[in-house]
């Protein structure tokens, strides 16, 4: 009888030990894609006000806020300068090319400078705009912008993905 119970535990080793895999393979499966879900689950606590909190909506597409000041330049010098600023926010202009404008524009007038600095690619993550405030005075010319894509941080964060643009003459 004891041959007979070590042949039958035999025979049902195989498929217990199978099976006991699979259900590990399983609860790992579900682990992941509970782990991996872009859903938040609803905790039994969860109140309508939290729920409303999770619909993430990103702030719009544009132009949200844009400012310059001047230095030691007149206001006709500025508005040339605004003019330039504005047709690389259209698109109109690389980096580059502004930059290039700009040190053109005041050797033309015959204003010293130091360097000029322009970028577009300031990435950054906003959950609400930002005040700009620049100061006249300091550097002959500054610009600030703030352009939302529209797009939520793909990491998931409940911010914006915007751009700091900004162009300087020193």
């Amino acid at each position: 009888m004891k041959k007979q119970l070590k042949r039958l535990s035999k025979e049902y080793r195989k498929p217990i030990i199978v099976v006991a895999i699979v259900a590990m393979a399983v609860v790992c499966v579900n682990i992941f894609i509970s782990l991996n879900s872009k859903e938040k689950p609803v905790a039994l606590n969860d109140s309508p006000q939290n729920s409303i909190q999770d619909n993430y909506v990103p702030i719009s597409k544009g132009w949200k806020k844009s400012r310059t000041a001047k230095g030691d330049i007149t206001s006709v010098q500025k508005t040339k300068l605004d003019g330039l600023i504005e047709s690389w926010k259209k698109g109109d202009m690389s980096d580059s090319d502004l930059k290039n404008n700009i040190m053109k524009y005041l050797d033309e007038q015959g204003i010293d400078y130091k360097e000029v600095s322009v970028t577009s690619k300031g990435y950054t993550l906003y959950d609400k705009i930002p005040e700009v405030n620049l100061r006249e005075g300091g550097n002959l010319y500054s610009f600030v912008g703030i352009y939302s894509t529209g797009k939520q941080n793909p990491n998931g964060t409940q911010k914006t993905v915007c751009y700091n643009w900004s162009a300087f003459a020193f």
